[in-house]
């Protein structure tokens, strides 16, 4: 469940429109605090992010939708690098750092993408048969990695119908029978020249046929093909093999987002 939380004022110096996204994941037992549109507008030494607003907010929204904390063990929260810098709870620590990377999709030879091997990347136009496939990759591609939520067939379906889904940007790689991996491109609905990869992911037994790396030289032929300016993808910090081979493709480094955790008597 997802819940949108207003924050319009950290320390009197934030946007007016800032707000804070509120993610309950019950089956990690997490909540996710994601701040978003807010901005620091003032270089004043002693700003700090009032986590007293937060936590009232919080508190409120718990008891609007009848939500029991002690069923969450977790709460996690990501800033951006300008939040990060200000002094944070003495309740939080850091627990990663993730890249955000963009590839200048007009500066690219498209002739280049253009000739590259894509007789096994496919679209799967029957929606239901789409959303059980991206269910089955995407859990069995990611069940071990840090801070991911199974997603219900409810879920995918959503994200499917969403206005920042891109018609035909969901490409899966298929040999003979079923799928083996698939990568999803979503866009930014108030900018429809830059697109995301949201998730790109292989069956555990299908890794080491370099199946990631068709999938994502076919996700940027279509978006060339398609007039895209910018493809935007997140690596973990740590992932530094990851990280070359993006940068070897012409990836950039951008942005960085940080993750702190809260200790589970944050919000009690």
């Amino acid at each position: 469940m997802q819940i949108i939380m207003p924050i319009t004022n950290i320390k009197n110096n934030s946007s007016n429109n800032g707000h804070i996204e509120i993610i309950f994941e019950p089956i990690i037992k997490r909540i996710v605090l994601i701040p978003k549109e807010i901005e620091i507008i003032s270089s004043e030494n002693n700003m700090k992010m009032d986590f007293k607003l937060i936590y009232s907010k919080f508190r409120e929204i718990l008891n609007k939708h009848n939500i029991n904390i002690d069923e969450y063990k977790v709460i996690h929260i990501q800033l951006n690098k300008s939040l990060s810098k200000l002094p944070p709870h003495n309740s939080m620590k850091p627990v990663k750092t993730y890249k955000k990377m963009n590839l200048n999709l007009i500066k690219l030879k498209s002739k280049t993408y253009s000739e590259i091997d894509s007789k096994h990347i496919v679209n799967i136009k029957n929606e239901n048969h789409l959303i059980n496939n991206l269910h089955l990759i995407q859990n069995a591609s990611f069940i071990d990695s840090w801070g991911f939520s199974p997603n219900s067939v409810k879920d995918i379906k959503n994200k499917v119908q969403s206005d920042n889904n891109i018609k035909g940007g969901i490409l899966f790689y298929k040999e003979i029978n079923e799928p083996e991996g698939y990568v999803w491109l979503t866009k930014i609905t108030e900018n429809h020249k830059t697109a995301h990869v949201s998730m790109i992911g292989t069956l555990p037994q299908s890794r080491g046929k370099g199946i990631a790396k068709k999938l994502l030289e076919s996700s940027i032929n279509f978006l060339i093909t398609n007039k895209y300016h910018n493809l935007i993808l997140e690596v973990d910090a740590d992932n530094i093999s990851a990280r070359n081979v993006y940068k070897k493709y012409g990836f950039e480094d951008i942005e960085e987002s940080y993750w702190y955790e809260f200790s589970d008597e944050a919000f009690r």
